[in-house]
């Protein structure tokens, strides 16, 4: 059995590993995480780094051949990870330091606060390298010793974030949130028709994609992405199959040539308009975005569906938060309902969890008012 601890939000995190790992079987599920079997490590550390936000994977072990870890220091250092009831997290660490004490020990945990590890702490401690990081999960009637097999590169996240040519007044898709949407598509060669700064096709060519392709309207993100990709594949030392980034609207895609050709899977998310924040935000202002909005996705899923498109399309739209209340972009549902069929985000069979009534995922962050709902779309 092979053991996935979930992201944030974990319904995201569940659509992309099924995806990925389609012939898993389902164990154990709850909000924090997914326990799959039929499944070999070798296939999940495979694919593993392409995983968008599934912080630890961890197998199975018996506690009686967990490696000891070799210390240097003059103080003994350890940690524990508790899934399930994570209220004893507290009593068994100090219990453990006593323990310790009692046998002439020096020792420290390096839980903070009391909390199981972040990835931040397990990759600054080394503790996957030493293979030391292990997890107890355990409730009234079970209980299970887990080693970590693998954990997410969280820094290399964020340099991939921060080392792109950008204007820092512009958005964009968060790079996890990328790798989650290029999984669900059933990715082969991707087309985003609103590039903006690239991040759709790095994370693309960074899963191994030959062949890249996408427009926009603006022609500034035009520049941001090619350079950002060239530099990108320099620096990975990388070369692309193909690779055509050129100004368009996407509202007239059919003047794309490579669309015609080539492109198999669109991932994108389209402009979520202007920032908005409490002092200015309304219903007149969100009205005025989604009338602006609804013209342009009128126009690409009318063509996509005058040509007979008959490949998967993920998309973002966006819908807000204003005075503690949801305001969904219901206009587009109506849309969707002319032109596509909206796909399930789990296996046909899974009851285990269940998408929003529109068939959707959301993905909110905090303090951001313009939040994103998640759809994987084919033209009917």
């Amino acid at each position: 059995m092979i053991w996935f601890q979930l992201g944030r939000e974990y319904k995201l995190s569940v659509a992309e590993i099924l995806a990925v790992f389609s012939y898993g079987k389902t164990v154990y599920l709850s909000n924090d995480f997914l326990i799959l079997d039929n499944i070999s490590i070798d296939e999940v550390l495979e694919k593993a780094n392409n995983l968008w936000w599934t912080i630890k994977i961890v197998e199975i072990v018996d506690s009686s051949v967990a490696k000891e870890a070799e210390w240097y220091e003059w103080k003994f250092k350890y940690w524990i990870s508790i899934f399930w009831d994570k209220k004893n997290l507290k009593s068994i660490l100090v219990w453990i330091k006593k323990e310790l004490k009692d046998l002439w020990v020096s020792s420290r945990f390096i839980n903070k606060d009391f909390q199981n590890l972040s990835s931040a702490q397990i990759l600054w401690e080394k503790l996957l390298k030493s293979q030391s990081d292990y997890n107890i999960i355990y409730n009234k009637n079970n209980s299970y010793f887990w080693k970590t097999i693998w954990i997410q590169d969280i820094f290399n996240y964020s340099k991939r974030d921060y080392e792109k040519d950008r204007d820092m007044q512009t958005g964009m898709l968060p790079p996890k949130l990328c790798q989650m949407m290029i999984n669900i598509s059933g990715w082969t060669t991707i087309y985003d028709p609103f590039v903006w700064l690239g991040t759709v096709l790095i994370e693309s060519i960074l899963m191994w994609n030959e062949s890249v392709y996408g427009t926009d309207l603006n022609e500034k993100m035009v520049e941001h992405t090619k350079n950002n990709i060239i530099n990108f594949c320099k620096k990975e030392d990388i070369e692309l199959e193909n690779f055509e980034i050129i100004k368009l609207n996407a509202k007239f895609i059919e003047e794309s040539e490579f669309f015609k050709k080539w492109v198999d899977s669109i991932v994108t998310e389209w402009y979520l308009w202007e920032v908005m924040t409490q002092n200015n935000i309304s219903l007149d202002r969100i009205d005025k975005q989604k009338k602006s909005l609804l013209e342009l996705y009128d126009r690409f899923f009318e063509w996509l569906k005058k040509i007979k498109y008959s490949w998967n399309l993920v998309i973002c739209f966006p819908f807000w938060e204003m005075k503690w209340k949801y305001i969904y972009f219901t206009e587009v549902y109506d849309l969707l309902k002319k032109y596509c069929n909206i796909e399930s985000l789990y296996p046909a069979d899974y009851t285990e969890i269940q998408a929003t009534k529109a068939w959707s995922l959301l993905y909110k962050r905090d303090k951001q008012l313009v939040w994103r709902e998640i759809f994987k779309l084919t033209i009917k």
